[in-house]
């Protein structure tokens, strides 16, 4: 009987987990960090710009992704996928992304938890809150 519940509770908890957000990970407050699995990619940079080329088939990534323990955005509204830095209103909310590295924050990565550069607190999803 007690494996049975315990086998019942593993289960329940993989499907609760598995229907999470994407940007629900745990996050350690104050250095913007996630524990959120990694995209599979690679940066690369052309032009001055910088991309996410996915591992296996080599497309390149647009919207949200995590490298190396950041989230990234990266541009789907131009069709090219180029990293976006400075402050941004994505789905409606604006998002401040690093635009230059600083301790604890890459270039183009989410603040997350604290202030930005120029005095506007964000959240812990990286959110602009008054």
């Amino acid at each position: 009987m007690k494996k049975r519940i315990a086998v019942l509770a593993m289960s329940l908890l993989l499907a609760v987990s598995a229907s999470m957000p994407a940007m629900a990970g745990a996050v350690t407050y104050g250095n913007s960090t996630t524990t959120t699995a990694s995209t599979d990619g690679h940066w690369v940079k052309r032009n001055g710009k910088w991309y996410f080329i996915d591992n296996q088939d080599g497309h390149v990534y647009k919207g949200w992704i995590v490298s190396g323990m950041q989230w990234y955005y990266m541009g789907p509204q131009e069709g090219n996928g180029a990293m976006y830095t400075g402050w941004q209103n994505i789905g409606e909310q604006w998002y401040y992304l690093s635009e230059a590295q600083v301790s604890g924050q890459p270039l183009g990565s989410l603040y997350m938890n604290r202030l930005t550069p120029d005095g506007y607190h964000v959240d812990a999803s990286g959110i602009w809150v008054d």
